[in-house]
């Protein structure tokens, strides 16, 4: 999953195209550029001919259109049209141009040509060449196609001609081609940039990352099919406009009639054999491409590769699948059940299930559930943790739900659990983990409750939950000799390295970083004296929480490490439920966060949803955090809330990783910080966020949220609330955490922390760190060479708001005079910075650092700088004293100045360049 897309609805749009009763046109985008390529071809000397190829769907039929838009004026434009009912026919389609010839007549090619020429002769425009724009040209006759070229040839006429690549263009047309007066373009399916930008151009507003993908995914990249379901969600409800965008309110598509009969339509050309073997292919994708050939017939299986509508299915197995998913999802909804059930029988006797292909295993356990087939609980459970591992929720309920055998209850109800907290119905994840569990075994009770610790931190439960799991587990062990089935010394090793881990990751939710370190390292010394499948867990789980512990304590480089080290451990098969892959990949990214490693962030999260195969419609809400968090970083705060407010929406629904109160913390920040009134819907979004999420993400939030309210109260309780925080982070040594809250307040004027501020970040590994000790200390100490440094490690950091104030308190030094270079310098620095912070060109540096004060803000400077105390301030404008030392501090802040000694000359610099009086 890439970076959220930018959301300019006005890129490329050249035109219209159909229209509608009830809605404006549908837009046309101009996605491959062809449009002004096939206009400077028809407008050559030496080109006769052109020749759109595409799938059917891919936008021939409107691109033909604009190719006429765009003549219109300048030449005889002559729409033609292929249609399959006349393909047999001598020029059928050239029957609105023959209406008043003779039946005698109508079979002669003179004739015919005679009357053709007629035609054109009384539409001509001027002395140039009539255009023909074909449509459909592969269903032409042979008589048509020769006749066409003969215009052509005779310069009576210049052709434009869409196919399809196969039957492709008709022999006599061709010919142009190879005598090399024709040109030739492709149309390509959509890309999911494309995608996205079609979807969002249809709806006219933001549409989530993740909702345009799953769109794009089902039509495959085919323009037509994209706009029906578009379309379809959208007179469903199940696309809905929330909060101003646009997203999936369903995860299960709901296909009307209308879909159907544009896929039919599209199945039309293929024969009999060949629509049997589409079906068999949709209801058991991927299926094996020897059975298939054997069961529906080698040509039949040739014709639907000839017509691009199956492919290879990947993962260098030999399967055939269907190139459009949506194709699919049709044709099973439309096969009869007792069909699907004969069918099924036919083949599931043929064929083996293919346990370690995902998507074998789960279309055929989803096609045995259809047809009322058995599945043994062995297999709907391994389904089902697939299922919810790629965030299929809706599958994996209905896969755990049919599961029978005691045996795999436990996981079953984890599955359960998951995929409800997935679905947003968190109160029955919370049901689900509150049943007890099935007697299964002694052999299981560890496993199970360890499963359940970590399912119970995964849903955002509280320590004290996740702490009972162990105690319950500690219990129980205390009343065993030996756990059944094993050695009795790793039974007895087991209950207590589980128990350590539970309160581990009970830990990681209360931030209790001090006990969590030594109980860590007894883990990872103690898990070679465990057999099974639990050592690699034991040692993964320990791993990926160390590597928290220390990115929290300023360790991010190291944690990296760790998590890495993590992530290269093999897990059994038997592991798989417990998501050891998602628990360390969320990790790992916030490592990279930590340390300033943005672009490595965005990788890092691109590579999993990559491998992982998870569904981006389900889980592209952390894109839009993660790129809303460096936007902060970075000082881009317009860019930063259309993200994270798309982001909220997607978490709403869907929100496996927790990061909701982060988000809405970070979107009440910056909408705090703007003065918009959505200020305060974020807030109550933070207020009402009910669940738990690790002390590392939650500590972040919080300090987000304390700065949002001191930026919209502005009466000091912010900014103590987080000095507190700050002091909260120094008792677990939690460096990171602490020079988070320090910034932050450092950002809104506080400098009382100043050094304090310089020792943490000093302390903290990583380049924003690092770039904002340097900071710190030229703020403490002053010059402008200090200043000019500090600038230029910010910059290189990516930090550019910090960076244009470093170089402006450069340029505004006392000793900026010392040398013209460091004033070049700090001026194309301060110039950089702008440019990549989005202010216009059209500023000089000195206008683009002028910091902008709102009038109250002027009031209470003037009067500190006329010598009046905080108490005389707020008497004469009637306020209150905080409120004065708020808005004091956010001055401070604005004009790069760490107090009141400082405030006079600030002042009438920041004055003189805004032209305030």
């Amino acid at each position: 999953m890439k970076e959220p897309r930018s959301h300019d609805n006005a890129a490329a749009v050249h035109g219209h195209a159909g229209e509608g009763d009830a809605r404006p046109p549908e837009p046309w985008i101009d996605y491959g550029h062809l449009l002004p390529g096939i206009a400077a071809a028809i407008r050559a000397d030496d080109c006769s001919a052109v020749f759109i190829v595409g799938d059917s769907g891919l936008g021939a039929s409107s691109l033909l259109a604009q190719v006429g838009n765009v003549f219109g004026g300048d030449l005889a434009v002559v729409p033609i049209h292929g249609s399959p009912s006349l393909s047999a026919v001598p020029y059928g389609v050239l029957a609105p141009f023959l209406s008043h010839l003779s039946l005698a007549d109508i079979s002669s090619r003179v004739a015919v040509l005679r009357s053709l020429w007629d035609h054109l002769e009384g539409i001509r425009v001027g002395t140039g060449p009539a255009l023909l724009l074909v449509d459909d040209a592969h269903y032409l006759d042979d008589a048509t196609c020769a006749m066409l070229t003969e215009l052509v040839q005779a310069g009576w006429a210049k052709i434009v001609a869409a196919c399809v690549p196969r039957p492709g263009v008709p022999g006599p047309l061709l010919r142009l081609w190879h005598e090399g007066t024709a040109e030739w373009f492709d149309l390509e399916p959509l890309t999911a940039e494309q995608g996205h930008e079609l979807c969002e151009a249809l709806l006219g507003g933001i549409v989530l990352n993740s909702t345009s993908h799953g769109f794009w995914t089902e039509a495959g990249g085919n323009t037509l099919l994209l706009k029906t379901l578009v379309r379809e969600a959208e007179s469903s409800g199940t696309l809905v406009q929330r909060h101003g965008v646009w997203l999936k309110a369903a995860a299960t598509p709901v296909h009307t009639v209308k879909l159907e009969a544009v896929v039919k339509l599209q199945l039309m050309r293929i024969s009999a054999a060949g629509r049997e073997a589409l079906n068999l292919i949709a209801l058991a994708e991927p299926v094996d491409e020897t059975l298939i050939t054997v069961v529906a017939g080698e040509a039949a299986v040739q014709e639907l590769v000839d017509q691009h509508l199956i492919k290879p299915g990947g993962n260098g197995l030999p399967t055939l699948r269907l190139v459009n998913p949506v194709y699919g999802e049709v044709l099973r909804s439309i096969v009869p059940a007792a069909q699907s059930l004969q069918l099924h029988r036919q083949l599931i006797s043929r064929m083996d299930v293919l346990e370690d292909n995902p998507d074998s295993l789960l279309r055929m356990v989803t096609w045995s559930l259809d047809c009322g087939a058995d599945v043994p609980d062995r297999l709907l459970i391994r389904a089902a943790v697939l299922s919810a591992r790629l965030l299929q929720s809706e599958s994996a309920l209905r896969m755990a739900t049919a599961v029978r055998d005691p045996q795999w209850q436990s996981i079953a109800q984890v599955v359960l659990a998951r995929s409800y907290f997935n679905l947003g119905r968190r109160d029955e994840a919370a049901t689900v983990l509150a049943q007890g569990t099935v007697d299964a075994g002694a052999s299981n009770v560890v496993s199970d409750s360890l499963l359940r610790a970590v399912t119970r931190a995964a849903v955002g439960q509280s320590a004290s939950l996740i702490r009972a799991e162990g105690e319950a587990l500690r219990e129980w062990g205390g009343q065993q000799p030996g756990l059944e089935g094993q050695r009795s010394p790793d039974a007895k090793a087991a209950v207590p390295l589980a128990v350590t881990v539970i309160g581990l990751l009970a830990g990681s939710v209360d931030g209790d970083y001090r006990k969590m370190g030594p109980e860590l390292e007894r883990v990872l010394l103690q898990t070679g004296t465990v057999d099974g499948s639990l050592p690699p867990l034991f040692k993964a789980l320990a791993l990926a929480m160390k590597s928290e512990m220390l990115c929290a304590l300023g360790c991010g480089r190291q944690a990296k490490q760790l998590v890495l080290e993590a992530a290269a451990l093999a897990q059994p098969q038997e592991n798989d439920v417990f998501f050891v892959p998602e628990f360390i990949s969320a990790r790992l990214v916030i490592c990279a966060l930590a340390v300033g490693d943005w672009a490595e962030a965005q990788k890092l999260l691109d590579r999993y949803y990559e491998t992982s195969g998870v569904s981006m419609a389900s889980f592209g809400g952390a894109a839009y955090v993660v790129a809303g968090y460096i936007a902060i970083r970075q000082g881009k705060s317009s860019d930063a809330l259309p993200l994270l407010t798309a982001g909220l929406e997607a978490l709403r629904d869907s929100d496996p990783q927790n990061l909701f109160g982060l988000c809405a913390a970070m979107a009440f920040y910056t909408a705090a910080g703007a003065g918009l009134p959505e200020a305060e819907r974020f807030q109550a979004d933070y207020k009402g966020w009910g669940q738990h999420s690790t002390h590392l993400l939650a500590a972040q939030a919080k300090s987000f949220f304390d700065a949002a309210l001191e930026l919209l109260n502005a009466d000091g309780s912010g900014v103590e609330a987080l000095k507190l925080n700050a002091d909260n982070a120094a008792k677990e040594n939690a460096t990171y955490l602490e020079l988070h809250a320090l910034e932050l307040a450092l950002g809104l004027g506080d400098a009382s922390r100043l050094e304090r501020f310089c020792e943490t970040a000093a302390a903290t590994e990583g380049e924003w760190a690092q770039a904002l000790a340097e900071y710190g200390l030229a703020l403490n100490f002053g010059g402008a060479a200090r200043y000019l440094a500090a600038a230029e490690k910010l910059e290189a950091a990516t930090i550019y708001h910090l960076a244009a104030k470093a170089y402006g308190l450069a340029l505004g030094a006392s000793d900026r005079g010392h040398t013209k270079e460091l004033s070049a310098a700090a001026r194309a620095g301060l110039a950089r910075c702008n440019e990549e912070l989005g202010h216009g060109r059209e500023e000089t540096p000195h206008d683009s650092m002028a910091p902008k004060l709102t009038r109250r803000e002027w009031d209470i400077v003037n009067l500190a700088v006329q010598g009046l105390s905080d108490r005389q301030i707020a008497d004469t404008l009637l306020i209150s004293v905080r409120t004065v030392e708020g808005h004091l501090y956010r001055c401070y802040s604005k004009l790069g100045i760490t107090g009141r000694d400082e405030l006079a000359g600030a002042a009438a610099v920041a004055q003189g360049a805004s032209g305030t009086n």
